[in-house]
């Protein structure tokens, strides 16, 4: 398979090639989820305490 023979940099280089636009709204979103859940957490042990 030719994907066994790329290395770690060439195979980061060659998915983002062709992801290319989404990896930046997968990022956003993954930065925003993140956020939603550390303050939900966070009201939930403030809720708590």
């Amino acid at each position: 398979m030719t994907v066994d023979r790329w290395d770690g940099k060439e195979a980061a280089e060659r998915i983002e090639l062709h992801v290319g636009r989404d990896l930046q709204f997968i990022r956003i979103n993954g930065t925003v989820v993140g956020a939603l859940a550390g303050l939900v957490i966070h009201a939930v042990g403030q809720t708590l305490s």
